[in-house]
Formats: structure tokens, sequence, C-alpha cells
């Protein structure tokens, strides 16, 4: 207003909801726009860089008080004892408080709360699955793929087409579980009083969060507020509540603000990971060398479960995103390619790993199986994997739009020296098509893979910041080579062994690739962008090798003991 008078959106919509909504608005013409399609700066990068911007370790009340925990080294273990009164003898200690993830010290420092909780001495037993290791894990989800399953669909005749083809072929991938390693740690502060509690987290679950902060204060829900910090990455992991109930649960009993802070080692122990996953694939061409029927088995850990919900007939929609997804879900994350005999079936794992959505939630594991036989399938059919592709997306456009761009602008087919390659995939998820050529390099001595250049292709619809869309492929590259080349989670005796980054390794800016955007001219319907471009990550790079060495990686990550296996199995 020329008066200077200010409203803000929460005061003026419940007045706009009550106003008929027009049946043919007149819409601004694409001139005549001022931001939209135009890169515009980010309005919280100034108090990043300086330091003045508020994440969850960065919060602080009068009277602070800090509470860490002694936490079950493995899953299902329960306390046998612990020692409170060696505790309380700690200097500032204050109170030893049981919560459901472990015996929570509260203290006046920091320092002072993790002596308390040495002092504790906490016993447990050996847990739920004491011979639980990492080969176990392993051996669990391969072995699932023998099991019956839930049919989640069915189109064709699996058994028919196949005993048909001209030619088959099968292939098994295991992808293993993976860390969200948030930047920062796991954090929640709570200050709990008679008639009021206030929760500072970085949060990606307002609303879980406060009706978790309800039922634990036993507050009436207008007495609590969640006070949403920055968050230093979250990945899917901040969504859980299990800070805030340990906070909450302390700062009661205690009767003081109390800050809950996760060591790194804590981060990584007590995270729900990324699902591991086994999948089992056959696929058939015809005497055209046309793929005509695809059987595809997947084992996984149930997400839903984790979430608070439950499989229906044995499937979990959550695990199957990039090959099915449910007819009314708004993701749009069916596989995009058409077969005349296709299948999907579902086995989930019985395992206690807890897992929750990891950016992309189980997309790029399916579409590192995926993309991984397509490029099989196509070597089989002796055709260029581009190619190949397109034949294969009889209606979506979009898909070949990405493929033809990104096979452009990365001078796919053009030579490059001995020991590099190009590999290609594509995938479709949160309604954005993205394409992804990989360029890498493998010594064959040592098995190393270095990831030089990858080059992205983006069908998202219109769109409206093209600054941030760049930035977020980026990122989602970096993270797609991180967990390709060199994250999985390691377990022992029943939990997890991973502990910190020194023995769960992460990717390092000197092995970042050179990353490539190409934005797709498009007017479908938008799509999201913070998640789609890890998808086509791992099977790019998975055929890239492939291309150089001849050798067919289908376990993750991509070791260099596993590349030397495979160029000498190839």
């Amino acid at each position: 207003l020329e008066s200077g008078a200010k409203l803000t959106y929460g005061e003026l919509s419940p007045k706009a909801a009550k106003l008929p909504v027009p049946q043919e608005p007149t819409l601004k013409k694409e001139s005549e726009f001022r931001y939209m399609g135009k890169a515009m700066p980010r309005v919280d990068i100034p108090e990043k860089v300086s330091g003045k911007a508020i994440f969850g370790f960065d919060v602080d009340l009068p009277d602070l008080h800090y509470a860490v925990l002694s936490r079950p080294p493995a899953y299902g273990a329960k306390h046998q004892s612990f020692n409170a009164d060696a505790a309380m003898a700690i200097k500032g200690v204050k109170k030893v408080v049981p919560t459901p993830r472990g015996i929570a010290v509260v203290a006046e420092t920091l320092d002072a709360a993790m002596k308390g909780k040495d002092a504790l001495g906490t016993k447990w037993d050996q847990g739920s699955h004491p011979q639980m290791d990492t080969a176990s894990v392993e051996a669990s989800f391969i072995k699932d793929l023998e099991k019956p399953g839930a049919n989640v669909v069915t189109r064709g005749d699996i058994k028919k087409a196949l005993d048909e083809a001209q030619k088959t072929h099968e292939a098994t991938y295991y992808i293993p579980c993976v860390s969200h390693a948030t930047m920062e740690p796991q954090t929640c502060t709570a200050d709990v009083r008679a008639d009021r509690c206030d929760v500072y987290i970085p949060t990606q679950g307002q609303t879980l969060s406060h009706m978790v902060a309800t039922k634990v204060s036993g507050l009436p829900p207008e007495k609590v507020h969640i006070h949403t910090t920055l968050l230093g990455c979250g990945l899917g992991r901040r969504p859980r509540p299990d800070q805030l109930i340990e906070a909450v649960i302390a700062s009661k009993a205690s009767g003081k603000p109390v800050k809950v802070v996760y060591t790194r080692e804590e981060d990584l122990k007590t995270d729900y990971f990324r699902s591991a996953m086994a999948h089992k694939i056959k696929g058939g061409l015809d005497e055209r060398n046309e793929l005509i029927v695809w059987d595809h088995k997947v084992s996984c850990s149930s997400l839903i479960t984790h979430l608070g919900g439950k499989p229906k007939n044995g499937i979990d929609s959550y695990c199957l995103w990039g090959l099915w997804d449910k007819p009314e879900s708004p993701n749009k994350a069916n596989m995009t390619y058409k077969f005349p005999n296709f299948s999907v079936n579902l086995v989930l794992s019985d395992l206690p790993i807890p897992v929750a959505p990891f950016r992309s939630v189980q997309n790029a594991v399916n579409a590192f199986a995926t993309e991984s036989f397509m490029d099989e399938m196509a070597h089989l059919a002796g055709k260029d994997p581009f190619n190949f592709r397109l034949e294969s997306l009889t209606d979506d456009k979009r898909a070949g739009r990405v493929l033809e761009s990104v096979a452009l602008n990365s001078n796919w087919g053009k030579p490059l020296p001995q020991g590099w390659g190009r590999g290609i995939a594509q995938h479709r998820s949160f309604g954005t098509t993205i394409a992804e050529v990989a360029e890498v390099s493998v010594d064959a001595k040592s098995g190393i893979i270095q990831v030089h250049r990858v080059d992205v292709a983006v069908d998202c619809g219109p769109v409206v910041n093209p600054d941030p869309l760049e930035a977020q492929i980026q990122g989602a590259v970096a993270l797609g080579v991180s967990t390709t080349l060199f994250e999985e989670v390691q377990f022992a005796d029943g939990g997890v062994a991973s502990a910190n980054f020194d023995d769960y390794r992460i990717l390092r800016m000197s092995e970042n690739p050179q990353v490539n955007v190409h934005i797709v001219e498009s007017d479908d319907d938008i799509g999201g962008i913070g998640e789609p471009g890890i998808m086509p990550l791992a099977p790019a790079v998975a055929n890239a090798v492939f291309n150089a060495t001849g050798g067919r990686l289908r376990r993750l990550p991509f070791t260099p003991e596993r590349v030397l296996a495979a160029i000498k199995a190839a």
C-alpha cells in the first residue's frame, strides 16, 4: 500500500478463502513476467555467509541445560543396569532420565553431561539380532528374492513371453544401507513449563513435531509451540521426532530448558537409513531385438511402517517409486518405459534396521537397477544404449526430450581415451524427468573410478527460478557420486558398526565432477527439483564403467575391489 501498511499472507488468507473462485481468470502473458524464468538471488545467503543464521545447535536460552544419552549398542537391546548415583556425583549433573531410546543425563554444561553419561556404566543385553552383521544383512535381502512376495502389478503373460523370447537375460543387484549423515547432527531444545512448552528444532515435519510434543508434554495443543530453526541438511532424516521426545522428557523432568545434543557417532548409529534393496530382473527380446518382457522382483524394508503406517496387502509404495506408484499418487513415479509384458513383485524385509526416506525416497535405488538392466539389455540387443531407450519409450515425450538433450550436449558417441567411458540413464520422479550422462575413467590396476563430468538434462515443466534449479542438481549429483562410489553402513553384533567419517566415507570436494545442467524448455506440468537429480547418477556411472572396461557393476558402492572383480569377470 502507498501508506506503507502491510498485511501478511496469513492475515489475508481467511478472507481470501471466502471469495468466489474465478472460473476463467486472466493470466499474465509470459512476456510480462518480471521474475518467473529469471535467476533470482536467494534471500537467505547473507545471513548464512555471515554466520548470523540460527541452526538447531545455535539455539541459546537463559539457564539452558544440556542432555546426552547412553544409547543401546544393538537393535532391540534393553538396559540391564545403570548407576545413576555415579552420574549424579559428577559436578554439574542435575538429572538422570530414562527415555524410549536411552538414558538421558541432564547437566549444566555439555562437558558435565558427557562425563555423567560415561559414569552411568550402562549395561545392555545383546538385543534382538546379536549375530547380524554387514554380510548377513546382504545375504538376507538376497535370500528374500526367493520368497513369494506380493504381486504389485502384472501386465501380459510373463512366463509365455520369457519362454518365447529370442534372447533372455537375468541380473541381480544389491544396494546397501546409506546414512543421511547430515552436516548438522540431530539436536533439539525444549523448554517445558507448567503452562507452556516451547520446542526449538531443525525439522522437516512441523505438524508431526507439534503432535508429538503435545503428547509427550501432556499440555493442550494451543500451549505447545514449535520454533523451526534452519536445518543443517535434512535429506529426509529430520521429520523423525526422536530427539524432540528426548528433549521434552528431559526438560519436563528437570524443570529446565534442555538442549539434546547428538555426537557424530550417535547421529550415524541411530540413523533411520535409506533401506538396503535387492533386485532380480528378467528380460526378453523378440526377433527384432526389442524388449518385450520385464519381470522384476524387489526386496526392501518397509518405509511406511517406520513412518507410522501399514503396508496394504504386503505392498509399500514408498519402496517402489520409479517402478510403480499408486494410481492416485501425485508423484508420477511409475516406470517411463512401456512393455507388453511387465510385472513387479515385492518382498518386505523383517530385519530390525530402521529406515526412512532419503533424498529420492527409494527412487535412486530403483533407478540403479532398472537403468543398469536397460543397459545390459541394450548390449544383448547389440544396440546403442541411447537408441535402445528411445525404442522403449512409447508415449513418454518428456523422457525422450531429456535423453535427446543430454546425448546432444554430452558428446554422446564421440571417441574417448582408453580407460574412459560414458554411460547414460534417465528417470522420472516427483513430476520431473531427468537424464544424465556420466563420463568416467577407470584405473585398470587400482580399480579406482574417477567421475570427471556429468551432463544433466532436466524437464520439470516451466522453470520459475533457474539458479536454485542448477544448484539443486549440482548438489544431487555430488550426493549421487558419494553414495555410488563410497557410502555403505557397516553392521556388527546386532547394531551399527559405522561411527564417523573415518569409517563412513563420503565424497571430498576434490572428487566432485564438473556438472553441466541443460534445462529442456517445456510447458508440461511443473515438477519438483530437490530430489530428482540423484536418481540417474549411479546407473550412469555403472554404464560408463562398462563402456570403459566391459565390466558390469551390480553392487553399490563401486569400491576398487568390486571394480577389479567386474573387470576380471568381463
